[in-house]
């Protein structure tokens, strides 16, 4: 028979086990929480929600215009799922290559929250923004600023969309990244995704198809390109901020028969490295110019 002190380590081993298992699903729902910055885990969610009735309002008010449809209700807005964007952060023209210089940057940008809404099978987005206080900066009073509706049917979130453009680059592993949206990245007007680990800068994705026609490798042969429309080539984040800095443009066709004028990561960053070594090795000549010539006005006074 059991004794009853083995019942009893019997019973700590298994809670012992119960607890390690508890710890590692909390550290998994925090590892995974900051992926994304999405509302429901945002200190601004009561504020947005609080806003429903102007969402409703405005997006039927704009983007709903068929007069067959009964327009968007509360119960189609995907709160949980709103998205945070970083806007007008200058992380390509400014050349923030480090994690540390990048979310300080957007720590210090200001950001909005696009709200998605599901609604006779398309998708529309409502964009809510923070008031400007007398000085000039964000307060903490948000409104409505506008909404778009997509015209095709199933136009995939801009979550939906990272998820369909990762399963296009199976290199970028999701547990091992942060996601973040960035707008108005100049010189890239349009959301993109950086992605980054604890330690360092990884990639650029574009947001949608308008992001994605900012960027082109032409390095790559036609084969390996991502050029259909839904999914998004992971360019290295190094290599965009290279190619803004070197201004590497060529002029590409676009769908309707024009011409499109990209920014080319083809080469990068050790096109920009190569240069940057040139403009190093300049200033190395010309500082130790400038020693001997110190040196030797010194000699001469003696």
């Amino acid at each position: 028979m059991i004794s009853h002190n083995e019942l009893e380590r019997g019973r700590r081993k298994i809670l012992k086990i119960f607890v390690c298992f508890i710890g590692i699903m909390i550290s998994a729902s925090t590892v995974s929480a900051s992926k994304l910055e999405i509302l429901s885990e945002s200190e601004d969610y009561e504020k947005i929600v609080e806003l429903a009735d102007e969402i409703v309002s405005v997006t039927n008010g704009g983007p709903v215009e068929d007069p067959f449809e009964e327009g968007i209700r509360v119960s189609d807005i995907d709160f949980d799922n709103a998205l945070k964007e970083y806007i007008d952060t200058p992380l390509l023209t400014s050349e923030l290559l480090s994690v540390s210089e990048v979310e300080s940057a957007l720590e210090q940008s200001d950001y909005i929250w696009i709200i998605p809404i599901r609604a006779y099978g398309h998708l529309y987005e409502a964009c809510a923004v923070r008031a400007n206080g007398e000085d000039g900066q964000p307060i903490d009073q948000w409104h409505i600023s506008g909404a778009r509706g997509y015209e095709l049917d199933d136009t995939p979130t801009y979550i939906e969309q990272l998820n369909i453009s990762l399963a296009a680059n199976p290199d970028i592993v999701w547990d091992n990244y942060k996601f973040r949206l960035v707008g108005g990245v100049d010189p890239i007007r349009f959301p993109v995704w950086i992605t980054f680990t604890e330690t360092q800068m990884e990639y650029l994705i574009p947001g949608r198809e308008d992001a994605a026609a900012c960027l082109t490798d032409s390095s790559e042969i036609a084969e390996d390109r991502l050029d259909g429309e839904e999914e998004f080539h992971a360019y290295s984040y190094a290599a965009v901020v290279a190619a803004v800095a070197d201004s590497s443009y060529i002029e590409t066709d676009d769908a309707q028969g024009g011409t499109n004028i990209v920014l080319d990561v083809a080469n990068q960053p050790v096109k920009h490295q190569n240069k940057m070594l040139v403009i190093i090795l300049e200033i190395g000549i010309l500082a130790v110019g400038i020693i001997a010539g110190l040196a030797i006005k010194r000699k001469q006074r003696k």
